[in-house]
């Protein structure tokens, strides 16, 4: 049997005969407009992921970088509509509802997202965001009661997700249970210490609530964490008109 011995240079001559299939002329069209929105060019852009659909209207990855350019834009029209002709060609991948839904809840139309952070959850259970977002979009239309039964879910199935706790405070506090919201956010600085607004939805709760000394104390709490931002200027103020308000005779109360 003779065997036959590979021949170096003929290898490389067939090889270098052979070429590989380039990628198609949208999907590098689709790369650029990539760069462009993660520079925040995003009008740049707009005009290359239409460029990419010239070549495809199935381009997949083009509609989905348009509708989240238009997003950063805040054209949610617009980029509600692409993203409804992206569901029409693939409607398996729950990303695309839920930027569907959160679209629809910036656009102020919450029952629309509603409609399509379901199909996002329905899709994948796991997408904690999207049951956020379904928090959000039934308080904005006062179902206040399916807002609470989802964040409470949250809390008892993902327990270190920390924004269901502070969400749900929040609405607490919007709703006037301030006793309530106090005590989540509560359990929310158990599992982060660190988590700087939850001390001052402590003191503003304990403000409402006409409990002033402990509101003092945990505004000062929050600006220990938090010295130099927007709200530790309202916190340096609240605590210097509840010192004059209710504390001038004792002033015990000092600023840090």
């Amino acid at each position: 049997m003779q065997i036959q011995v590979r021949d170096d240079k003929n290898l490389k001559k067939a090889s270098a005969g052979v070429t590989l299939p380039e990628r198609s002329r949208s999907y590098s069209l689709c790369v650029k407009a990539d760069a462009l929105r993660f520079a925040k060019m995003y009008q740049d852009a707009v005009q290359t992921y239409l460029q990419a659909l010239m070549f495809d209207r199935n381009e997949v990855k083009a509609y989905l970088g348009l509708a989240s350019a238009y997003k950063y834009l805040k054209e949610y029209k617009k980029a509600i509509n692409i993203l409804l002709k992206l569901i029409k060609i693939d409607d398996s991948k729950d990303e695309y509802f839920f930027e569907l839904g959160v679209c629809y809840l910036s656009d102020g139309q919450p029952c629309e997202a509603i409609k399509y952070l379901i199909k996002a959850i329905l899709i994948n259970r796991e997408h904690l965001e999207a049951q956020i977002q379904l928090a959000i979009a039934h308080e904005l239309v006062e179902e206040e009661d399916l807002s609470l039964m989802i964040y409470n879910k949250l809390i008892e199935t993902n327990p270190d997700f920390l924004k269901a706790y502070y969400n749900k405070a929040a609405m607490l506090m919007g709703m006037g249970d301030y006793m309530e919201a106090s005590r989540t956010f509560f359990q929310l600085i158990k599992r982060n210490p660190d988590y700087y607004k939850a001390y001052l939805g402590i003191a503003m709760s304990f403000d409402k609530m006409a409990k002033y000394k402990d509101a003092v104390r945990y505004y000062k709490k929050f600006l220990e964490l938090k010295k130099f931002s927007e709200d530790a200027i309202f916190a340096r103020n609240r605590i210097n008109e509840l010192r004059e308000e209710h504390f001038s005779k004792e002033n015990r109360f000092k600023l840090v």
